[in-house]
């Protein structure tokens, strides 16, 4: 991988992106997120009214809005999916992962990525052994509630059709107000927000496949293409173009 390239791997539940840097605006998403400098550190903050704090490992807990500051350092970026109720899920910008014994398999196979050699069944070994090395391991398989588990799998199946909470609850033997009120103790977002955090991964599948970004759009169920550039820059502080210039591989779940 050159200075100018990055690599995206996605799974259902969690994705990899490794490559040059990017200076975000806040934002927040439904996941937990660990960056890590390859090269050098990098500045990040969870306020604007906070001080930039330079760090080379950091944790940014699920719905925690966040900015990050780079100069286009290489960073890798690992983004997983947790339930809301885990405590070991907090925001750490001064994360000490980097210091595990264990942690020296994450470098040689981020090494091994920069030089475009990871493939997929690489880089989710990679994944695992970077989260043996944090606090995060622990609480990694999401422990849900099985009911909403299985509104959950009927979601990343059909992220784009029109799913209410209503259609959900009776397919999961709840009343709408029950499911709604246990949805969002267990994920930490409305219906509505994961739904939109669901067509994302959907977009960004699309765009794998080769689709353009308008199609993308549509195929995740977005109005238009412009709803989903907002959305995307709210959740990930750049703008979805960004996924046009990198290389990505993904995990397809079975239907």
């Amino acid at each position: 991988m050159n200075q100018q390239h990055s690599h995206l791997f996605l799974w259902r539940g969690r994705s990899l992106v490794i490559g040059p840097g990017i200076d975000s605006k806040f934002h927040a998403h439904f996941a937990t997120q660990l960056t890590w400098g390859l090269d050098a550190p990098f500045q990040a903050r969870l306020s604007p009214d906070l001080p930039w704090t330079t760090t080379r490992a950091a944790i940014f807990s699920s719905n925690q809005p966040h900015q990050i500051r780079c100069e286009s350092t290489l960073l890798a970026h690992l983004f997983i999916e947790l339930p809301q109720r885990s405590p070991a899920a907090q925001s750490v910008l001064l994360a000490d992962y980097g210091n595990a014994e264990g942690f020296a398999l994450v470098r040689d196979g981020l090494a091994v990525a920069r030089n475009g050699g990871l493939d997929l069944p690489g880089a989710e070994q990679l994944t695992q052994d970077w989260l043996a090395c944090s606090a995060l391991h622990e609480h990694a398989q999401p422990g849900f509630d099985q009911r909403i588990s299985q509104a959950l799998a009927a979601i990343a199946v059909h992220p784009r059709d029109t799913l209410n909470g209503a259609a959900l609850a009776a397919a999961v033997h709840l009343s709408a107000s029950r499911f709604t009120h246990l949805f969002r103790q267990q994920t930490g977002l409305s219906l509505s927000r994961y739904l939109l955090w669901s067509r994302l991964l959907a977009a960004v599948e699309a765009v794998a496949r080769g689709d353009n970004m308008t199609h993308a759009a549509y195929a995740a169920g977005f109005a238009d293409l412009a709803h989903m550039s907002r959305t995307f820059r709210n959740t990930f502080g750049v703008v979805p173009s960004e996924l046009q210039k990198m290389a990505i591989a993904f995990k397809r779940e079975e239907k």
